[in-house]
């Protein structure tokens, strides 16, 4: 149980880093993301999400297909309704929606503001210099971003977890 807590926070710290969706060029990804982000819009912030990204939740997801019962049940007590009867089958795709759709989060992610530093651009590989700026503390992170099926995607989170 403890697990799944730290789980959601580090989930938490991570999404507070980055903005959203795919864009016409890096820094777009990341403000299409956080905005998504403001809004509970879980499907949007997956279109941001490179497969890499997602695939870097598959080890969420199967911890908590470990035990359904007591993840639906501690999801739920964070805002992020998943069904218990839906977790044994659940994709990571699936997953990242109901993560990302909980107005919990998106109350909390709306007190925020993205501004967007220094882009740096190799080919089909970005680096953009985020600072993120909440209530109660302002922090600058990098975050990487890659060019897939021609759109920028977030990929990569800045954070040490």
């Amino acid at each position: 149980m403890k697990t799944i807590t730290v789980f959601f926070i580090s989930l938490f710290t991570l999404t507070m880093a980055c903005g959203g969706g795919s864009g016409s060029n890096p820094g777009d990804a990341v403000t299409g993301m956080f905005d998504a982000l403001k809004s509970g819009n879980g499907e949007r912030v997956v279109s941001y999400m490179s497969e890499s990204a997602l695939v870097g939740m598959e080890g969420q997801l199967e911890m908590i297909q470990l035990d359904p019962e007591a993840s639906s049940a501690q999801m739920a007590a964070l805002g992020i309704e998943i069904d218990v009867a839906d977790i044994p089958d659940m994709t990571v795709k699936d997953f990242a929606i109901a993560v990302f759709s909980s107005q919990m989060m998106a109350s909390v992610i709306a007190s925020g503001e993205v501004i967007i530093g220094e882009v740096n651009i190799e080919g089909d590989v970005a680096k953009v210099e985020v600072t993120t700026t909440f209530p109660d503390r302002t922090e600058t992170h990098v975050i990487d971003v890659i060019k897939e099926d021609g759109q920028w995607k977030v990929t990569e989170f800045g954070l040490n977890m």
